[in-house]
């Protein structure tokens, strides 16, 4: 049994207040991950690429035999390392929009899921703070350990020329991954409460008429490439699909928002079935009017008119 929608009108005056606040929210949401990926291509472009530092195995075996190696030798990985050190401040920069990105998402999917349960009360309402609690500890998680990572870096591109070598280079770009293990747990249940949270408010929202069909499976399958994310592993999509969602929220999208926003009740979108059954319907009346005979001219209308 499908519960009953609660009060509508009490439903529109709390989106009344949340809608601004959340439209501007989403589209935040999807212009700071843009930003930080320009931020990151940017950075990653300048990598140099000398041919000739490169040590083949027999080189490296020559050089180690000879005991020519000094502290290391020194090659493709700690060039960019070193890369990386010298410009860990826009590392750092682009991770905290990413990190500031992720809190802003959560509220946005809050707000979804309330306006959801108000039209159909189907899942306990504790269930509103998964992406809350998600967001914040995938934001502090790969925020922390971008942070740190850069800052291994930096040190590395530090030290002296003769110390920059592969296996320092190695210590300092796996810093945050050995270093901070704890954390990754805290980023990966973040990680996971945020898929959570997108593919729950976007099949919600869907199916009370909030978003649309597009909008509602576009949801779904990004809460799979968070988690998964062959398709998408700089956020493109989300980015683009949150601010989709603050555009619709604040009314600017072509068309306007969907009814169910307007009338603080379900107002689910026709299956494939209803499509069918009610084109069938339009075509059996169009048909109808056509078989109808056309009407008799009325009797004596054909008659002269009498001479005065």
């Amino acid at each position: 049994m499908i519960p009953d929608a609660l009060d509508p009108a009490e439903t529109l005056a709390i989106e009344q207040r949340w809608l601004p606040k959340a439209g501007i929210l989403a589209i935040v949401a999807g212009i700071l991950p843009l930003i930080a990926i320009v931020l990151q291509v940017t950075t990653s472009r300048g990598i140099p690429n000398d041919v000739e530092t490169v040590k083949t195995v027999a080189q490296s075996l020559t050089i180690y035999g000879a005991g020519e190696q000094g502290a290391g030798l020194a090659g493709a990985q700690a060039q960019i390392a070193e890369h990386y050190g010298d410009n860990a401040v826009s590392i750092v920069l682009a991770t905290l929009l990413a990190g500031l990105s992720l809190v802003c998402i959560g509220p946005v999917l809050y707000g979804l899921l309330r306006s959801s349960w108000r039209r159909r009360p189907s899942f306990p309402r504790w269930f509103f703070w998964a992406p809350i609690v998600g967001s914040l500890l995938f934001a502090i998680g790969t925020t922390v350990a971008m942070a740190y990572g850069a800052s291994k870096m930096s040190d590395f591109a530090a030290l002296a020329p003769e110390l920059r070598t592969n296996w320092a280079a190695y210590d300092a770009l796996n810093a945050a991954r050995e270093d901070l293990g704890a954390l990754s747990i805290v980023s990966v249940l973040g990680q996971m409460l945020v898929a959570v949270g997108i593919g729950s408010a976007a099949l919600s929202a869907m199916n009370v008429g909030l978003l649309t069909r597009v909008m509602g499976f576009l949801g779904v399958m990004l809460a799979v490439l968070v988690v998964v994310p062959l398709l998408d592993q700089q956020g493109l999509l989300r980015a683009f699909w949150f601010i989709a969602i603050g555009v619709t929220l604040l009314g600017k999208w072509p068309g306007g928002r969907p009814a169910a926003w307007e009338t603080g009740t379900p107002q689910p979108w026709p299956t494939r079935a209803e499509m069918m059954e009610a084109a069938e319907r339009a075509r059996e009346a169009q048909q109808s009017e056509l078989d109808e005979p056309a009407p008799k001219p009325k009797a004596g209308s054909g008659g002269r008119k009498r001479r005065k």
